[in-house]
């Protein structure tokens, strides 16, 4: 008689949650053309906080569904999906609360621990957010365009919270900070990443700034009542990831 194999642990995901690099060297050939914003830096340690989402099936055969949608009047080969890797496994997918962050070997243990007592500070707790819309938005150097589910600002404002400790604890470290060109802290800039191109893409793309992506009203309809609910915060040092309780 067979029995169900009991649940991953939830950290397991990220023991496995970045791609093992192949080569010493920043080579866009290796990842479909994409060209690394911040350059890997030997001696550096590559940090980003963010929080964490992994849709459920019917979450994400939604998302999968209006990709396919997508496609199928962009041109498949210029839309990659963030949904799943190259062997069809499905990928996390998350809101970043900092800039790509580049701390020193003597800077990280404590960067975490930082964190996690700040985020205690702030008092935020469990919390969940709703899509707004459907845009594609260009990175700083116009270099990739993603598709992204821009997030409606939660009761709390608990994105705004998180972002300003975040920001705090980065500029203290002279690292960058998030949205630090947005006024107010950026309450609308918040969003989930679903898919990326080289070209600009979008029903009125002009390839500067944001420009909304159309889709089936019943889609958009579904998208829209989506819930994403978190309930910690995860911080990456080089492949190292902690889970940071609200």
């Amino acid at each position: 008689r067979l029995s169900a194999l009991p649940p991953l642990p939830a950290g397991f995901r990220d023991l496995y949650s970045s791609t093992v690099r192949t080569s010493t060297q920043d080579d866009p050939a290796l990842h479909a053309g994409r060209k690394r914003v911040t350059p890997h830096v030997v001696g550096n340690w590559p940090t980003h906080v963010y929080l964490d989402w992994s849709p459920m099936p019917k979450e994400y055969s939604l998302l999968s569904e209006i990709l396919e949608e997508i496609r199928k009047t962009s041109g498949e080969e210029h839309v990659q999906s963030l949904l799943e890797n190259d062997l069809g496994v499905q990928l996390p997918l998350h809101v970043s609360l900092s800039r790509p962050l580049a701390l020193k070997t003597e800077q990280k243990d404590s960067f975490v621990s930082r964190l996690e007592t700040a985020i205690e500070e702030a008092s935020v707790r469990a919390f969940e957010v709703q899509p707004l819309e459907l845009v594609w938005h260009p990175n700083e150097h116009r270099t990739r365009w993603f598709l992204v589910l821009r997030l409606q600002r939660p009761a709390g404002d608990e994105l705004k919270n998180l972002l300003k400790t975040c920001n705090a604890l980065a500029k203290s470290l002279d690292q960058p900070l998030l949205y630090a060109e947005c006024h107010n802290e950026a309450s609308d800039a918040f969003h989930i990443s679903i898919a990326w191109s080289l070209k600009p893409q979008g029903s009125k793309s002009s390839g500067v700034g944001a420009t909304p992506q159309s889709a089936s009203a019943d889609a958009l309809g579904r998208l829209e009542a989506l819930r994403v609910g978190f309930s910690d915060v995860k911080v990456r040092v080089g492949q190292d990831v902690t889970s940071i309780a609200l």
